[in-house]
């Protein structure tokens, strides 16, 4: 019995995980963190298809459960050493929920993600960088 209130009692002064919006629904998409960040990612259409336009939905969180600004996504193919031929735009939707659109992976292979975040709260705070990686066939 002891045991089970010890366990309640970490569970309940542990940063609520719940707090941050990580359901994006429909039942997909992917969830990256750092020490400090936690991001739920969904990309629409959910299948990405070379030279094709998609979107990502995203929600960006600190580990503690507050929402957290989105400043920069970008990506690159780091085995040729270049990145996309557009510049996605960011459009905030509130609490920390972002819509990403203009992305396109013009070629075939591995794409890395790259998304800079800081706390909400902090405009002028230094970012932070997570990265997502993708495997185009």
């Amino acid at each position: 019995m002891r045991l089970w209130a010890a366990l309640l009692a970490l569970f309940v002064s542990t940063p609520a995980w719940a707090d941050c919006p990580l359901d994006l629904g429909h039942g997909t998409g992917v969830v990256f963190y750092s020490d400090q960040y936690m991001i739920a990612m969904r990309p629409e259409p959910f299948r990405i298809e070379v030279g094709q336009p998609f979107m990502l939905i995203m929600n960006v969180c600190t580990k503690a459960g507050d929402a957290a600004e989105l400043v920069r996504v970008d990506a690159t193919m780091p085995e040729h050493k270049h990145g996309m031929n557009y510049a996605p735009t960011i459009r905030a939707l509130g609490d920390g929920r972002y819509r990403v659109d203009g992305l396109l992976f013009h070629m075939p292979g591995n794409w890395e993600v790259a998304v800079d975040v800081r706390p909400a709260d902090k405009p002028g705070a230094e970012t932070s960088r997570l990265t997502y990686d993708f495997v185009l066939k």
